[in-house]
């Protein structure tokens, strides 16, 4: 098989690295050359550089090269085929993934939607957070159908933003575990992704937290103390109405808890 000199030359010098290498030169790309060789100060014609990639088990990759190229084409605006673009998502490009989404859910068939949540997810979880509008509202619907990897991948998406201090997240994932859609419904989950959103400062989640730890609806035990924790957010809140609603409730609070209570809240 006949070797490009350029791709050759570009090759043994990604050798001098101790590990796996990657080097592009304007368009041309040599991935994951890999083996350590030192480069014999003769070996200056392509029959022996040749011999020096065969016994250091070059590999050039050429998937790497139309990923760069791709890549470029798509940030400069050169239209991808559908093809290219699910070959780029596929090969972890972010925004590639959020514009395949993008492409599916604009054809307004149901039966891609699912896909389209999985590229959602993808671009999500890999950073590009602009694309959790979309996700929420595709997971929302009841008109798409997700199997259990894509509900896991959609999940994670979220919960790694809610992590990372999303409280739009934490209250999307509290909302679907409240009205058992996607997911199963887990009154229990709902309160601890609220409980996330309200320590993020979101005030509707606050809200909601209190009302959910005053009067479970699921039977379990309610919790005055996450109750107040909550109501302290809420009070925070820019909104008069809010501001008077935890008052309000902080008051019934301490009401029934008792006046040493009392004392202590304020």
């Amino acid at each position: 098989m006949r070797i490009d000199r350029p791709i050759l030359c570009m090759a043994v010098m990604a050798l001098t690295c101790p590990a796996t290498a990657q080097v592009a030169s304007g368009d041309v790309l040599v991935g994951r050359v890999q083996g350590e060789l030192a480069l014999p100060a003769a070996a200056q014609d392509a029959a022996a550089i040749t011999a020096i990639l065969q016994t250091a088990s070059v590999r050039v990759d050429l998937d790497g090269l139309q990923i760069i190229q791709l890549h470029k084409r798509m940030v400069a605006k050169d239209p991808l085929s559908t093809a290219e673009l699910r070959f780029l998502a596929d090969s972890g490009d972010s925004l590639a993934a959020f514009k395949f989404a993008t492409m599916l859910e604009g054809k307004s068939k149901a039966s891609v939607l699912p896909d389209a949540v999985h590229y959602y997810s993808m671009a999500v979880y890999l950073g590009r957070d602009f694309g959790q509008s979309r996700l929420i509202a595709l997971m929302s619907s009841h008109d798409v159908q997700l199997n259990a990897g894509q509900l896991k991948s959609a999940r994670d998406a979220l919960a790694k933003l809610s992590n990372e201090g999303d409280a739009d997240a934490a209250l999307a994932l509290a909302g679907m575990y409240e009205i058992g859609w996607p997911f199963d419904k887990d009154a229990a989950a709902s309160r601890r992704w609220l409980a996330r959103a309200a320590k993020d400062g979101n005030s509707d989640a606050a809200q909601k937290l209190a009302f959910a730890t005053i009067m479970p609806t699921d039977g379990s035990t309610p919790d005055p103390a996450a109750a107040r924790a909550a109501l302290a957010v809420l009070a925070t809140s820019k909104d008069p109405g809010k501001v008077a609603i935890a008052q309000n409730l902080l008051a019934r609070l301490d009401a029934q808890a008792g006046p040493d209570t009392k004392e202590v809240s304020q």
